[in-house]
C-alpha cells in the first residue's frame, strides 16, 4: 500500500481558479448579449399591454365594489384605446394618473406596436361591473403585436379575468 505524503504532483490535471473565473465571466458577457435579443420587443409590449388591461379591468371591478357604484371599461378599437368610466359614461379621473383614466396604445411608448384587434362583450365594446362586482357580461379582448396575439377573457357571472396566447387573430 502506498502512503500519501501530502505533496501535489505538478503533472496533475485540472483548472485553476483564474481559468474558471475567466470562463464564467465570458459566459456572463455572452448571456447578457444574447438573452435580450431572444426577447422580441413586440412580445414584451403585448405582454405588458395584456397585464395592463387585466389590472384595469380588476381595478374597475374593485372600484365598483368599494364605491358601491357602477364602473365600466369601454374599449375603442378604431382608436386603439380604452377608458374607465362611471355608470353615466363619464371617464374616471384619478390622482395617480394625473387626469382621466384612459390608455391609448398608439401614444404610450410602453405598448409600441400593440393593436386592439377585436372586442366582444356579447356584441358590445364594454364590460360593466355592478355594485357587487359582477360583470354585465363575459367577453374577450384580442390584442396583437409583431405577429403575436393574446386574448384577455372576462368570465360571465364571476368576472374572473384570464389571458392566453391566441392564434385566431
Amino acid at each position: 500500500m502506498t502512503q500519501r505524503t501530502g505533496k501535489i504532483d505538478p503533472r496533475a490535471e485540472g483548472f485553476t481558479l483564474v481559468e474558471i473565473l475567466v470562463v464564467v465571466i465570458i459566459l456572463g458577457i455572452a448571456a447578457s448579449v444574447v438573452v435580450p435579443q431572444m426577447l422580441d420587443a413586440g412580445t414584451l409590449s403585448i405582454q405588458a399591454a395584456s397585464r395592463m388591461i387585466i389590472a384595469d379591468i380588476l381595478f374597475a371591478q374593485n372600484e365598483a365594489i368599494g364605491r358601491q357604484a357602477t364602473r365600466k371599461v369601454v374599449f375603442d378599437v378604431p382608436n386603439n384605446a380604452y377608458r374607465l368610466t362611471d355608470g353615466n359614461d363619464v371617464t374616471l379621473t384619478v390622482n395617480w394618473k394625473s387626469g382621466n383614466y384612459s390608455v391609448d396604445f398608439d401614444t404610450d411608448n410602453r405598448f409600441a406596436g400593440v393593436q386592439l384587434k377585436a372586442v366582444d362583450f356579447e356584441g358590445g365594446n364594454s364590460v360593466t361591473f355592478d355594485e357587487l362586482g359582477a360583470p354585465s357580461s363575459g367577453g374577450t379582448v384580442d390584442l396583437s403585436a409583431s405577429g403575436t396575439s393574446y386574448r384577455v377573457t372576462v368570465t360571465p357571472f364571476t368576472g374572473r379575468v384570464t389571458v392566453a396566447p391566441y392564434s385566431g387573430g
